[in-house]
């Protein structure tokens, strides 16, 4: 997969979580924005597998998302008005459990795959286990796949969220097949690190304005 094709990705991931973000504030009623922001997190977790298997100081690039989660929280709350960890601390610890993995550390990342269950974060443990299963995307597709349904499926009778199934077209975007002329110029680095809260901080202020 070219850089081009996974800026598109990320592109696609700011999007629709954006979309999913406005319905929540301004249009809680209409579910339009909720099922189109369905797409948003595998793409995130799809990034945050791609991170943690092409990185070369894993530690800096933890720590880069650990820091955005750490400025993000009290937008967060102020903005949604929720005490839960919000979702990019969920993405660190989920590449942390998939990095462990890799490193042949399975004992630890049993543990943090399993005691995902138990952390007050957005997603929780179905976000931490997505990541997860993107890290064998590469080698085997169809498990990976196959492991989403399974997860969405137990996600959707425990916590009643059948809308997250709609998550799973999020893999028409990872093909390899896109070809977006228009993505030729990398963004910054740090582009999508700052988004986050800054996206969150934009919001609230319109929702202080309205």
């Amino acid at each position: 997969m070219t850089r081009e094709q996974r800026q598109f990705i990320q592109i696609i991931a700011a999007l629709t979580m954006l979309i999913d973000h406005i319905g929540v504030v301004f249009f809680p009623q209409s579910i339009g924005f909720r099922a189109i922001g369905r797409l948003s997190f595998p793409l995130f977790a799809f990034g945050i597998a791609q991170g943690v298997a092409c990185t070369r100081n894993f530690r800096k690039y933890f720590g880069r998302i650990l820091l955005a989660a750490i400025i993000s929280q009290p937008i967060y709350y102020m903005l949604f008005h929720m005490t839960q960890l919000n979702p990019l601390f969920m993405l660190a610890w989920g590449g942390a459990a998939l990095y462990f993995w890799r490193q042949e550390k399975k004992g630890i990342a049993a543990v943090m795959l399993f005691g995902s269950v138990f952390v007050d974060m957005s997603f929780s443990w179905y976000g931490v286990w997505t990541i997860f299963l993107f890290g064998f995307y590469a080698v085997k597709e169809t498990t990976c796949f196959y492991g989403q349904v399974a997860i969405n499926a137990i996600y959707g009778f425990t916590t009643g969220a059948w809308l997250q199934i709609l998550s799973l077209f999020s893999f028409g975007f990872l093909d390899g097949k896109w070809r977006i002329e228009a993505l030729s110029k990398k963004l910054p680095r740090y582009f999508f690190y700052v988004f986050y809260p800054l996206h969150l901080l934009v919001l609230w202020g319109i929702k202080m304005i309205l």
